[in-house]
């Protein structure tokens, strides 16, 4: 009795996991290929003492991201300007974007996924910053998020919200 129940329980595993590998391999989204967006970055830094104020943090950035783990994973880097502290300065950096979850209908395919964003970057004004946040990817063409970053050299957060449009041309594989 024990042998048939281990049969079992094997047989419905291996039909799950081929059900389920073969679902992400239709997934649309973090296809293979190259991404470019321009992000507009809007927030605050804070130190979180009532003798800090809260600064207005605002910028403009390129991130080009390559898709390393179809479906799954994109690596890529920061590069752009920020105003903060009533100063123009220079930031860059490494990212990763892992995809959480795919919106989609049930006859029209996916509309959106869901990220978790982790990135770090170093800037021209000292600023040495690791965090992450989430994104939201709205027909491979939009992107929004929020993202919390902590600045280990000036001893502050910055919170911010982005939004991102996609600047180079998906080929038509991709769209399909």
């Amino acid at each position: 009795m024990p042998l048939k129940r281990i049969l079992l329980v094997c047989a419905l595993f291996s039909i799950l996991s081929n059900s389920i590998y073969a679902q992400s391999n239709d997934d649309p989204e973090f296809t293979k290929g190259f991404v470019l967006l321009l992000k507009l970055n809007n927030g605050l830094s804070t130190g979180f003492k009532s003798n800090t104020p809260d600064l207005y943090v605002g910028g403009l950035a390129l991130n080009p991201q390559m898709t390393v783990v179809e479906n799954v994973l994109r690596l890529g880097a920061n590069a752009g300007l920020a105003f903060n502290n009533k100063k123009m300065s220079g930031l860059f950096g490494p990212m990763a974007a892992l995809k959480l979850k795919t919106f989609d209908t049930k006859y029209m395919g996916s509309y959106a996924n869901l990220h978790l964003i982790a990135e770090a970057n170093w800037g021209t004004d000292k600023q040495k910053m690791a965090g992450g946040g989430l994104g939201v990817e709205i027909f491979k063409k939009l992107h929004i998020g929020i993202t919390a970053q902590r600045d280990y050299s000036l001893n502050n957060w910055w919170f911010q919200t982005f939004v991102g449009i996609k600047l180079n041309k998906s080929k038509k594989s991709d769209d399909e």
